[in-house]
């Protein structure tokens, strides 16, 4: 038994334990939209080096050109922003199928597969750039967050932003989603508590998984005009 649990407990840590604060020294010094490190394969360990074109980067950043006109406002602009970015980056590294979510082992590296070591260290090397160039006028980024414990939950990590004013902090979670889907926004205090959105679990199909999200991001969707309530 004693053996067993040996071999389990790295296996249950690397599902998604939390280096990716270490990934991120390691990666974000010197790191431009010009040249990044965009982590795949389950913990970084299919790193590929992306470079964005002026054209490209500024396709990106549309959303948050015009200033939100509030912190609410720009925490929805902000997930549009993720979802271009995976839309762009995806042919650059071969994530345009990453699929929802991902499976809790990987005995081997999954090429095109993001675990929520991959999918925070991504978001959070984004939030950086967006805040670099002064696009973020209600937040600022805050250290990526972990939650879970081997005797109650999973393993998780999250990008997350802090409001100015309040000083209170909101995770943007791109784990959920297909690649180039809206980034989930939601309370940290919530999300520290389990959250996931409402039918979501691993190991359904991708078809189902897909539905699921596309009905759910239609609620997540601004009906007026882009940086307005």
């Amino acid at each position: 038994m004693r053996k067993a649990m040996f071999i389990l407990l790295p296996l249950l840590m690397a599902a998604c334990a939390s280096p990716t604060p270490g990934i991120m020294e390691k990666n974000l010094p010197g790191a431009s939209p010009n040249r990044f490190t965009y982590c795949t394969g389950y913990g970084c360990t299919i790193p590929w080096t992306v470079q964005l074109a002026a054209d490209e980067w500024s396709e990106i950043t549309v959303p948050l050109k015009t200033s939100a006109s509030s912190a609410e406002a720009e925490r929805r602009l902000i997930a549009q922003t993720v979802a271009l970015f995976e839309q762009t980056v995806g042919p650059k590294t071969k994530t345009t199928e990453d699929e929802a979510g991902a499976t809790v082992f990987s005995f081997s590296s999954k090429r095109g597969q993001l675990d929520c070591i991959d999918e925070s260290h991504n978001t959070a090397t984004l939030l950086h750039f967006l805040e670099a160039d002064g696009l973020l006028h209600w937040h600022r980024v805050g250290p990526v967050a972990h939650r879970g414990m081997i005797l109650d939950r999973w393993f998780h990590n999250t990008a997350v932003v802090i409001e100015n004013a309040s000083g209170d902090a909101y995770v943007i979670d791109s784990w959920f989603g297909l690649n180039g889907e809206l980034a989930d926004v939601q309370p940290l205090s919530v999300w520290k508590e389990g959250w996931h959105p409402e039918g979501f679990f691993n190991g359904v199909t991708k078809e189902e998984r897909t539905a699921g999200r596309k009905a759910a991001q239609q609620n997540q969707q601004p009906t007026t005009a882009a940086g307005s309530e």
